[in-house]
């Protein structure tokens, strides 16, 4: 068996509003996860179950209240080093990039940030730019861009420097049929051909059963229902993952 690519221990992570920060929001409640190298592995669950947030803990955007997670058997706790960094890269959900870059200049000011230079940046970003099938908005400005282009180009920027690790927050959100049937094709080529660990944030459960080899779903913080997806729908007793899905979120 391969070690974990990642593993969670008992994180914990609030949010404070209000006067003084009086008014707690409890995003994380002790996660517990591990997901070896070479899965590609689902965050699932509802708007608000605290997906995101975990992605941006294990990402290092943001820092636990309480646990620790570690990368490829490196710690993280309060500090991430280079070698960890590099190794990792995110899409959000919900990008938000230079409004006036186009998305050739977005990837090559990426790429600069990630060391690259020159030739090499510049065919590696076109090279980008066809995978994800952006050659006609290539000279077109970020605040431009419909949804779901943006969030094309979310998913070429976290390649640039072809991550052992992806995280991809909600990597079809905003997506016509058509063109998230293009993007999933890309998400199994990547995993298939470039061995990298996958971990990804779905509330689409179809999306769910066509990628993922084994899931977590969170529910008000914490793992609920963990395992394959033979497993998840034996345990709940459901035909697909639509019907697990609605079981484990019930009240």
């Amino acid at each position: 068996m391969t070690d974990p690519m990642i593993q969670v221990s008992g994180i914990k992570k609030a949010y404070r509003s209000g006067v003084f920060g009086s008014r707690v929001s409890n995003a994380l409640n002790g996660i517990d996860l591990s997901v070896m190298e070479g899965e590609l592995f689902g965050i699932l669950g509802p708007n608000g179950a605290g997906k995101t947030t975990l992605m941006n803990v294990i990402m290092g955007l943001l820092y636990p209240d309480a646990g620790c997670v570690k990368i490829a058997g490196m710690e993280t706790c309060g500090m991430f080093s280079h070698e960890v960094r590099n190794m990792m890269n995110m899409s959000s959900g919900n990008p938000n990039y230079p409004w006036a870059l186009t998305i050739k200049e977005m990837l090559v000011f990426y790429g600069m940030l990630y060391g690259m230079i020159g030739k090499k940046l510049d065919m590696k970003a076109d090279s980008l730019i066809e995978l994800l099938g952006l050659q006609k908005y290539k000279d077109t400005r970020f605040d431009e861009l419909s949804t779901g282009t943006k969030q094309r180009m979310s998913i070429a920027k976290a390649l640039l420097n072809d991550p052992k690790l992806l995280l991809l927050d909600e990597p079809t959100t905003g997506m016509d049929p058509n063109i998230s049937l293009k993007i999933r094709a890309i998400i199994k080529q990547l995993h298939a051909e470039r061995k990298m660990t996958i971990l990804l944030t779905t509330h689409y459960m179809r999306e769910a059963e066509e990628l993922c080899g084994r899931v977590a779903f969170i529910k008000d913080g914490r793992v609920a229902a963990l395992g394959t997806k033979e497993e998840i729908k034996h345990m709940t007793a459901a035909h697909d993952m639509e019907e697990a899905f609605l079981e484990i979120n019930a009240d």
